[in-house]
């Protein structure tokens, strides 16, 4: 098999397992007062991707993976609420990633970073839908989420990457 129909064999393989989390997730909700909270295990994928094939990869499964779940769980709004958050956090996370400048930053550190801005991303689309004012107060228990979320995948994803052989979806 050639290096091109392996890696897009990888990437479809991811895209199954983050859209597999996406319907585990879906299927036992968090006991939490407030809708849509998630641990986000799909992010899991998109993170690993985002180390170990680059933005490109993660994207275009993020991409596939928020339409897969809105075509079989959701609807238009959901769809609208995934896009916002996962393009948001997943620039944000490849800036951080991929920022020379203070390249100690830590996988915790740029999953809880992504995990927070996809939440604010999912915060902004409900407000302009809202007209906002109304759910300000959701604001604040979105963000120690994310933080919470996110530092729980950046855990496990550095936990996979040292497992991972280095030949999956390895950009190099």
């Amino acid at each position: 098999m050639n290096t091109r129909t392996r890696h897009l064999a990888e990437l479809a393989v991811f895209t199954a397992v983050a859209f597999l989390f996406s319907y585990i997730e879906n299927l036992f909700p968090l006991p939490v007062p407030f809708p849509g909270i998630k641990l986000g295990f799909a992010n899991l994928v998109i993170l690993i991707l985002l180390c170990r094939s680059g933005l490109k990869a993660a994207f275009g499964v993020s991409m596939v993976r928020n339409v897969l779940n809105a075509l079989t769980f959701g609807s238009l709004f959901g769809l609208l609420y995934s896009l916002a958050g996962s393009i948001l956090s997943l620039l944000a996370m490849a800036l951080l990633f991929y920022n020379k400048k203070h390249p100690q930053l830590s996988l915790i550190t740029i999953s809880a970073v992504g995990g927070i801005i996809h939440n604010m991303g999912q915060f902004i689309v409900a407000a302009g839908l809202t007209g906002g004012p109304a759910i300000l107060p959701y604001l604040p228990f979105l963000y120690f989420a994310g933080l919470f979320t996110g530092v729980l995948i950046g855990i496990l994803s550095r936990l996979c990457l040292q497992r991972l052989p280095q030949s999956i979806s390895n950009k190099n």
